[in-house]
């Protein structure tokens, strides 16, 4: 057992040292930070779209226009409602307004804000938009919270280039616009050369085309009919989904007009809505309600399960690099001759084990470095995250999962390491571990929606499956019988699994030239230590 720590702690000083091992530990938490930092960044830098509108009919420029600032006001308010989230007090910091006023004003235009988006925007609007909140919010704001800056307009109109005829046809006017659409020709705004985002015609007569349910209306319309919305960007779609949406809402409210029909009568009730309590059978008398910790908790395995898949890959493949390189430069030879080959690779495993247990360690400190040095709303939910996991009961079934699945498949590429020479011949072999490893990921979006269900269930009883699946399933209480069965059957898996690797290891690590055939490899599992 000496000889084994010794070797481990060989391996562990050999990895651990390598600028390479901390490059590769800090990746991924550089990767995070910069994604973080950057997508905040382009989101409070969003490039202004520019956009020409040609309304031939006349009646629905106001319709597109309102949709215009209906979007923009959308931006202030989520731009104002984090802003809220982060600058405001305690509620025993309030110094006038106590904290079951703060609860009933504050703590429910944030709800809203975040689950009635529709509803809410509309009452934002009606009551007085930003000057209002800012009074609303102000005795709730602590002293040192900066002024809020609503974000600029995105969406900015401007008149048709010079050669444009707007009365011409459609046709007429799409053909004389394709420069700009194509980016060929730029429009010149207060001085400056910009390009155009999109064309909105609205042809004369468009009101012929509505689509009325229960008539004609509904039937197959012929392309290029209703608003023509003309842009190159295929991606971008927040504008046409608001105009779409403001010319419908223009036409809803001329129809209940047309009928007699009080449509402010119609919006309120529309605005109308009934609470929906989420409740937990499982959770005792009077704390059945399910908060937003709750919630966190049962998608928490997910994040557990992507931090097996990178670290154990990472693990696995200096576990196979290594081998490989010992192997190819005779160092294996020298070792052998000191220690038997089931010390060398039980060290080899122990070591590098003990390597992706530092990774992982490594993580954890560089997201609380990040969180503690850059304070944001995200950021405080990301925070409220690692507190539900690392303060849950899924800690215990991590360690275990992650520390059996490092077993299981760091046998199986030891073995696979010793019979290969250089790491060309060892991909070929790698291949079907990868797609094996692959199959949890995709499916476990699937099992975490229904963790106790035929597929999670399944799989959980595959032993090269279990550690993800069984880890997925932690949160939603499997039954006591998958529980204790698969772990009995993963343990059993991994004791097998290094029995049989020890024998190829033994065998194979000092063997040159091809790797072996299945048969060959088949009598090396079945041959007798000698």
């Amino acid at each position: 057992m000496r000889v084994i720590w010794l070797i481990a702690l060989r391996e562990y000083i050999e990895n651990v040292r390598t600028r390479g091992f901390w490059l590769g530990v800090l990746l991924i938490p550089v990767i995070f930070a910069g994604i973080f930092l950057f997508s905040a960044r382009l989101a409070e830098n969003a490039p202004v779209r520019h956009y020409v509108l040609i309304d031939q009919s006349g009646q629905y420029e106001e319709a597109v226009a309102s949709a215009i600032r209906r979007e923009h006001q959308r931006r202030i308010l989520q731009s104002f409602t984090r802003y809220i989230q982060q600058y405001r007090r305690p509620d025993a910091d309030l110094p006038s307004v106590s904290a079951d006023q703060a609860s009933s004003q504050i703590d429910r235009f944030l709800n809203d804000a975040g689950s009635q988006e529709i509803a809410t925007l509309d009452q934002w609007l009606s009551n007085g938009g930003l000057d209002n909140a800012r009074q609303m919010a102000e005795p709730y704001l602590r002293d040192d919270a900066p002024p809020f800056e609503a974000p600029r307009e995105q969406f900015v109109a401007v008149p048709p280039p010079e050669p444009v005829d707007p009365t011409a046809s459609p046709e007429q006017i799409v053909e004389q616009m394709r420069p700009w659409l194509n980016d060929e020709q730029r429009l010149r705004v207060d001085g400056e050369s910009v390009r155009l985002f999109a064309l909105i015609l609205i042809p004369d007569g468009v009101e012929e085309q509505i689509m009325v349910p229960g008539s004609e209306g509904l039937q197959p319309r012929a392309e290029g009919e209703g608003v023509q919305f003309w842009t190159g960007n295929l991606t971008d779609t927040r504008l046409p989904n608001a105009i779409e949406a403001s010319i419908n809402r223009n036409i809803r409210e001329q129809a209940f007009a047309e009928r007699g029909i009080d449509v402010s009568a119609v919006q309120n009730i529309q605005r109308m809505r009934l609470p929906l309590t989420r409740l937990d059978p499982g959770q005792e008398e009077g704390e059945e309600s399910v908060s937003m910790a709750d919630t966190f908790r049962q998608w928490a395995p997910i994040g557990f399960v992507y931090l097996i898949f990178i670290s154990l890959m990472q693990s696995v493949q200096y576990l196979l690099s290594n081998t490989i390189e010992e192997k190819s430069n005779r160092i294996i030879e020298v070792l052998i001759a000191s220690v038997t080959p089931n010390e060398l690779m039980m060290g080899k495993l122990v070591g590098i084990g003990m390597s992706g247990i530092t990774t992982i360690i490594a993580w954890l400190l560089s997201f609380f470095v990040f969180i503690r040095l850059y304070q944001s709303v995200e950021t405080a939910m990301i925070a409220q995250v690692l507190d539900v996991l690392l303060g849950s009961d899924l800690i215990p079934w991590f360690i275990f999962y992650y520390l059996s699945g490092y077993a299981l498949y760091a046998g199986i590429f030891l073995a696979i390491g010793s019979l290969c020479n250089t790491l060309k011949e060892a991909q070929s072999l790698m291949m079907p571990l990868m797609l094996i490893l692959i199959i949890p990921i995709i499916s476990m979006g699937f099992i975490a929606q229904d963790p106790n269900g035929t597929l999670a269930r399944v799989m959980s009883w595959i032993p090269l499956f279990t550690p993800f699946s069984m880890m997925n399933r932690a949160a939603a209480q499997p039954p006591v019988f998958d529980l204790i069965g698969t772990s009995l059957l993963l343990l059993a898996s991994v004791v097998l699994v290094l029995w049989l690797s020890g024998r190829v290891f033994r065998q194979g690590v000092l063997r040159t030239g091809q790797p072996p055939r299945l048969l060959e490899l088949w009598r090396m599992m079945r041959a007798r230590p000698s």
